[in-house]
C-alpha cells in the first residue's frame, strides 16, 4: 500500500484526515527521522487509537516550505498529522505537537515498543482507543440512555482497576431517573472474567455516589467467544439484589446479549489418584531428612518434598530430583543437603527475612500450617485426606492455593489460601468450587479413588476462605453480599504470626462484616 494523496485522503468516506502546513521547528525533522531509524519496533501513538506501527515503507515524513507532515498507515489506518514542534523527547519515545484543526493544538508520540516502557505505552494507549470505542458503543446500542463518565482510569480508593473500562447510563430526571452501571473488558484482557467482581464495586460505589438515583441494572461487556468464565461467574449473581446482564462484542463493536443459560459446563478434568502400593511408604531411606520436610503425596502417586509450603524435591519410585522450582535428577545424599540449607533458612525464627528462601511462596507456608492443623481452621474437617489444585483447569495465573478436604459428615470443601490482599478472592474460590461441584455430581471422586473410606455427601461444598486477618480486600463484603444466597461461605482470618501458630482472630459467615 502507498501513501495516499491529499485529495485521495479527503476523497475516501472511511478516512477522517485534513492536512495543515505552517512553518516547523528548524531540525525537527532530522529529530524525528533519527529516532524512528534508532527504535527496535517504532509505533505512533495516537490519543484515542489503537499504536500505529511505522514499519517498512508504511510511513514517510515529507516537507515542502518548511511545512512537516507525517503520514503513516497499514491495510484499516492512515494517519496524517501535522507536526509543529518537539514538545519532549527521551531514550523510548518522543512527544511532538501537532495541529489537527486550524488552531487546535493536539499531541502525538512516537514510542519504542520494545523499550522496556513500551509495553505499557502500548497497553494504555490501546485502552484509551478502546475506552472511546466502547462510548461510541453505548451511544449506538443504548441510544435512549444518557451515557455517563466513561472511564479506564484507576480509582485507587474504590479498588477499580485501569484495566477495564467503566460507564453509566441514565435515563429519565428527578425522582423518577434510573441508571445503569457497565463494565467493559477490553480485546487484550489478560482475565476478561474478573469483569464481574470489578463490575459489582463499581456498581456499589455509583449505587453510594449517585444517592437519587435508582440502580439495580449491571451491564457487563466482554469480547466475543470469551464469555464463558465470565458468564458462569456473572450466573452466581443474586437476580433479587442485581439485574446483571452479560454481552459480547465483537471486531465491529456490535454487541449481542449473552444467555447465561448458553455459557455450557466448566472445564476441567480430575485425574485418578493413584495410590503406592504401601500407603505413605515410599522405597528408599528419608532418615537422613530434616524432621521439617513434608511429604505431601500427589495424584500421580508420587511425593511432593516440602519444608513449610516450598518444594525443594521430589520422589517417586525411588527415584529423586531437586532444585527450587525447576527439578533435576539427585542422589539421595544431594537431597538431604539441600533439605538442611532450606530447612535453616526457612523457619518463622529466621533472621534474614529477605533472604529468596524465607520470603518465597507465602501461600505454600501457609498451605503447610492448614494442613497440619486443619481441625484449627475448622473443627469438623478431618486431618486427611487433604488433596491440592484437584480438579486442575487452565486458565490465567491464579496466585492463590486451592485445597480440597472433607468434613466429619462426608461433605466436600473447598479451602482456599491467601496472604495478600485480593479483591479477586471469592470469584477464585468460586471458580474452583464449580469445578468440584462438577465432579461431585458425576461422581468422579468416588470413582477415581479420592478420600478412600469415606461416605461422600452430594450436598454443594463448603467453602472456607483463609488470609491473615488484616488481609482480607476492603471490597470483600461488597462481592459477596450479591452473590447467590445458598453458597456456603465462611471466612477465616488468622493471627499476623501463622507463620509460627496458626491461631484464629475471626470467623464470618457469608457477607458477615467483622
Amino acid at each position: 500500500m502507498y501513501p495516499l494523496s491529499k485529495t485521495e485522503v479527503l476523497a475516501d468516506p472511511f478516512i477522517s484526515a485534513t492536512i495543515f502546513h505552517v512553518q516547523s521547528e528548524p531540525g525537527l525533522r532530522s529529530v524525528v527521522e533519527r529516532f524512528i531509524a534508532a527504535a527496535a519496533q517504532p509505533a505512533v501513538l495516537d490519543p484515542g487509537e489503537e499504536p500505529l506501527p511505522l514499519v517498512g515503507q508504511n510511513w514517510e515524513i515529507t516537507e515542502w516550505n518548511g511545512r512537516l507532515t507525517l503520514q503513516a498507515w497499514d491495510t484499516n489506518r492512515n494517519l496524517v498529522r501535522k507536526i509543529v514542534s518537539l514538545k519532549d523527547q527521551s531514550r523510548d519515545r518522543i512527544t511532538l505537537g501537532t495541529e489537527r484543526f486550524p488552531r487546535t493544538a493536539g499531541e502525538l508520540q512516537i514510542a519504542d515498543m520494545a523499550a522496556a516502557r513500551g509495553v505499557e505505552l502500548r497497553r494504555k494507549s490501546t485502552r484509551m482507543a478502546f475506552r472511546d470505542r466502547f462510548r461510541l458503543m453505548l451511544m449506538r446500542e443504548f441510544p435512549e440512555w444518557h451515557t455517563e463518565d466513561v472511564s479506564a482510569d484507576a480509582n485507587l480508593e474504590q479498588s477499580l482497576s485501569p484495566s477495564y473500562v467503566r460507564a453509566w447510563l441514565r435515563r429519565g430526571s428527578g425522582t423518577s431517573s434510573t441508571g445503569i452501571a457497565v463494565m467493559a473488558a477490553p480485546p487484550d484482557a489478560f482475565d476478561p472474567s474478573a469483569v464481574v467482581p470489578f463490575g459489582l464495586i463499581w456498581l456499589d460505589y455509583l449505587r453510594r455516589r449517585e444517592k437519587g438515583l435508582s440502580i439495580r441494572r449491571l451491564m457487563l461487556f466482554v469480547p466475543l467467544h470469551e464469555e464463558r468464565a465470565t458468564s458462569l461467574r456473572a450466573a452466581l449473581i443474586d437476580p433479587a439484589r442485581v439485574d446483571c446482564q452479560l454481552y459480547g462484542y465483537d471486531e465491529r463493536d456490535c454487541t449481542g446479549l449473552i444467555d447465561f443459560a448458553d455459557a455450557g459446563n466448566v472445564e476441567s478434568t480430575l485425574p485418578p489418584c493413584r495410590r503406592p502400593l504401601q500407603p505413605n511408604v515410599e522405597p528408599g531411606d528419608h532418615s537422613g531428612l530434616p524432621g521439617e520436610v513434608d511429604r505431601v503425596e500427589q495424584s500421580d502417586g508420587s511425593f511432593s518434598l516440602r519444608i513449610r509450603g516450598l518444594e525443594f524435591g521430589r520422589s517417586a519410585g525411588g527415584r529423586y530430583s531437586c532444585g527450587i522450582g525447576k527439578k533435576r535428577p539427585c542422589t539421595a545424599a544431594t537431597l538431604e543437603r539441600m533439605a538442611s540449607e532450606v530447612a535453616r533458612l526457612r523457619r518463622p525464627d529466621a533472621e534474614d527475612r529477605q533472604h529468596p528462601l524465607y520470603s518465597q511462596a507465602p501461600e505454600g507456608w501457609l498451605e503447610a500450617q492448614v494442613r497440619a492443623h486443619p481441625q484449627i481452621v475448622d473443627a469438623s474437617l478431618r486431618h486427611g485426606p487433604i488433596y491440592g489444585q484437584v480438579p486442575i483447569f487452565s486458565g490465567p495465573e491464579r496466585g492463590v492455593i486451592d485445597l480440597l478436604g472433607v468434613d466429619d459428615t462426608g461433605r466436600l470443601t473447598v479451602i482456599e489460601l491467601k496472604t495478600t490482599a485480593d479483591l479477586q478472592l471469592p470469584f477464585q474460590a468460586l471458580d474452583y468450587w464449580l469445578r468440584v461441584r462438577k465432579h461431585l455430581a458425576a461422581g468422579d471422586f468416588e470413582r477415581l479413588g479420592y478420600f478412600p473410606g469415606v461416605t461422600i455427601l452430594r450436598d454443594a461444598p463448603r467453602i472456607l476462605l483463609v488470609a491473615p486477618a488484616l488481609e482480607f480486600h476492603s471490597t470483600t463484603e461488597t462481592v459477596m453480599e450479591a452473590l447467590v444466597p445458598h453458597i456456603d461461605f465462611t471466612r477465616i482470618g488468622v493471627g499476623a504470626n501463622w507463620r509460627s501458630e496458626l491461631k484464629v482472630m475471626f470467623r464470618l459467615l457469608g457477607a458477615q462484616r467483622p
